[in-house]
Formats: C-alpha cells, sequence, structure tokens
C-alpha cells in the first residue's frame, strides 16, 4: 500500500496549488462579486497544463492520469469551488471527445480545448429529466443528410462562451438517444439569463434554446444510438472530478478552523483549549482524511480500469454520493468552530459551506448515485466496487 504520490502527480499538485493560491486567492473577492471567472485567469490555467492533465500527450496534455486529475482539482477546490469547478465542466467535453471522438473530431475539438482555446459545454439535462433518456425531449430531426436539433437544455455551463457543446437528442425515427456536436451561437441557438445560485458564483449555468440547429452526419459523437452510453462513460469521470472539487473544500475549510482556533482569543489564551473545539476539529480532520481516501481509490481505480467504465461507474458513483454530504456537513462543522463570525464575508468559511451546498445536487444527485452503486455491487457476480487496497 502506497500512499506517496509520484513525480508527475507531485508537480501537478505543486502547479494547481500555484494556481490557486498566486493567482486565484488574490481575486476571490471579484470573482463572487462579478460572478464570473475571469478569461485572463482561465489563460492562465491553461498555460499552466492544467487543462490537459489526464490526456495523452500526443494530443498536447500531460498524460497523467485521473490521480493527478484529482489531486489538482481538490488543490484548487480549496481556494475556490467555482475555478475548481470551471475546469470541471471544461473536462466534461474534453471527456466525451477523448473517449468516443473518430480523429478528425479529436484534432477539431480535443487538441484546441487542452489549449484552452475554447470553454467546452456538455448538455444533457432538461427541465423534465435529470439523467433519463427516456425523458428527453430534445429532437434530432432528420431531412436529407443533415439533422435539426430542437429543444431546451437546463443548467448548462460555459453556454455563454464560445466553443463546442455536446448535445443529446432523441431521434425523431428511431427514438434512440444520440450525442451531437454543435458550435455554440450558431443558428437557432440562443441562451436564458445565467440561473441565480447560492454558490459557485464564478460558475454560471444557463437554459439553452435549440431551434432547429443543424449538424451534419460529421457532428454524430460515437455512433448512433450510442448516447446514454456516451453519457455514462462521461460522467464516470465527472463525477469523480466533482468528488475532488468537494474534497478540496473541506481541505480548505479545515485549514481555515484550525488558523482560528489556534489564533482567536479566549482570556488570554486561543479556543483551540476547549474540549468542543478540540472535538470538533478532529471531526473535521477525520471526515477530510475520509475523503482524500476514497477519492484516491476511485482515481486509483478509474487509472486502473480505463477499459471498463462500468467499473469506473460504480466507484464513483459510490464516492459521489459519499462526499457530497460529508462535505456540507464537514464545513458546517468548520463554520461552527468561528462561532459568530463564521457566518460573516469576511471570513471565507462561509462560502466554502454556500459551495459545499450543492455537492449533493449536481452530477447526479446524492441519493442516485448511492442507488446506482448498489444496483451494480448486488447485481455483479464480481462486485464493481473492490474495497481491498
Amino acid at each position: 500500500m502506497d500512499f506517496k504520490l509520484n513525480e508527475v502527480q507531485l508537480a501537478v499538485r505543486d502547479a494547481a496549488r500555484t494556481f490557486a493560491t498566486k493567482y486565484v486567492q488574490p481575486r476571490i473577492d471579484e470573482i463572487e462579486k462579478a460572478e464570473e471567472f475571469p478569461q485572463d485567469l482561465f489563460d492562465v490555467m491553461a498555460e499552466m497544463g492544467l487543462l490537459g492533465v489526464p490526456y495523452p500527450e500526443e494530443h498536447g496534455g500531460i498524460g497523467a492520469g485521473y490521480v493527478a486529475t484529482a489531486v489538482a482539482l481538490e488543490e484548487i477546490g480549496k481556494v475556490s469551488a467555482s475555478a475548481a469547478t470551471l475546469l470541471t465542466v471544461c473536462y466534461l467535453p474534453l471527456d466525451a471527445f477523448h473517449l468516443f471522438a473518430n480523429e478528425a473530431q479529436t484534432e477539431k475539438y480535443l487538441v484546441p480545448g487542452i489549449a484552452g482555446e475554447y470553454r467546452g459545454s456538455f448538455a444533457f439535462t432538461e427541465p423534465g429529466t435529470g439523467s433519463d433518456p427516456k425523458q428527453l425531449t430534445t429532437i434530432a430531426k432528420k431531412v436529407g443528410d443533415k439533422y435539426y436539433l430542437s429543444g431546451t437544455k437546463r443548467f448548462i455551463s460555459n453556454a455563454a462562451y464560445p466553443g463546442p457543446m455536446v448535445v443529446f437528442a432523441k431521434e425523431a425515427e428511431t427514438e434512440i438517444c444520440t450525442a451531437f456536436i454543435i458550435d455554440k451561437f450558431c443558428k437557432g441557438y440562443s441562451l436564458s439569463n445565467p440561473w441565480d445560485k447560492v454558490s459557485l458564483h464564478g460558475s454560471h449555468v444557463y437554459d439553452v434554446f435549440l431551434d432547429e440547429v443543424e449538424v451534419g452526419e460529421e457532428d454524430v459523437l460515437g455512433t448512433h444510438g450510442q448516447g446514454f452510453d456516451i453519457l455514462i462513460g462521461t460522467t464516470a469521470y465527472g463525477k469523480l472530478a466533482f468528488s475532488a472539487v468537494f474534497t478540496g473544500t473541506m481541505g480548505g475549510s479545515y485549514d481555515m478552523a484550525v488558523k482560528y482556533a489556534k489564533e482567536k482569543m479566549h482570556r488570554d489564551k486561543p479556543i483551540a483549549k476547549f474540549p468542543t473545539v478540540q472535538s470538533r476539529i478532529a471531526q473535521i480532520a477525520a471526515n477530510v482524511m475520509a475523503a482524500k481516501l476514497c477519492l484516491y481509490k476511485a482515481a486509483a481505480d478509474a487509472d486502473e480500469y480505463a477499459g471498463d467504465i462500468r467499473k469506473i461507474q460504480c466507484s464513483t458513483a459510490l464516492i459521489k454520493g459519499y462526499i457530497s454530504d460529508l462535505a456540507v456537513e464537514t464545513n458546517v462543522l468548520a463554520l461552527n468552530v468561528h462561532g459568530a463570525y463564521g457566518v460573516t464575508a469576511e471570513y471565507q468559511v462561509e462560502r466554502m459551506v454556500r459551495d459545499s451546498l450543492v455537492a449533493p445536487n449536481i452530477e447526479g444527485s446524492a441519493d442516485i448515485q448511492r442507488l446506482i452503486a448498489g444496483g451494480y455491487i448486488l447485481r455483479s457476480k464480481d462486485s464493481y466496487f473492490d474495497t481491498n487496497f
């Protein structure tokens, strides 16, 4: 059992830590007030190679794998869940291209995406469905050798930035689910105002309206009818990424709580003397350790079982459900260490709490993730989830 990161993983961690502390931390208030992640910071993120951590070197990536990716997102999440979430939602379409694109699509979309030439989007969710392809109402109608996409997609990240979007639609003739690639702001593409969220202010989500958006056969990702497999395959890694973000928020709130407990004075002694504070700090530390162990195990599975999407899906669904709820509990504990100061904006722990509230409700609800994992485990002759290290 080896808990040490290798040289490449350490280099990725250090780059992510530098990006978070040197570039993002000084501009946290700006991001929160403007409710937008600045383009110049996105450019720095790309220049430092963070958009390419898991992808092959021949496509411009680092090829460091998913343990390194998880570590990078965790480090950024300690400082800003908005910044880490932005990176995560950029990974979603890149993962789809990496896993399912043909050679031409790879050159057209994956390579420039890794270089930071655009912010891509991944559009499955609709007003009436979260993850059930049978409820899709976005329709792809074939006319001649073209398809025309019409429908509404909900809570779509990066939708206001130019670049490709992976759109899932039901083919009108066969009712099969297929993934198409469109260029945002093409004819027939329009947006709502951004949703007003309680947190993650640097990462907007929108409703996307498609009115007979034209695509060709060359814009089909994978094959016709493969849409749900693409969704499962891509979001397996997405769940891992979001788990890393919220593990990061726990680490950030832990650091804040320890610092406050050591510095806040009561009768000339730090409040760290109180047993209740010591107990809370210990619980926070235990929760962070548990989340990190689960996260790294699932990330190692993602690297080891790259050809077995269902095994990865089981592992990442399990930790997504667990870490999502644990992040809320842990960050509230850290806020309570701060007492009344914890609910003020000056003490950034309240931002960690707000950001973590989103965790159980995005990239699949926590309850559904437990059902997915439990179903895999109980239906399989050989457990999809290996609890042995």
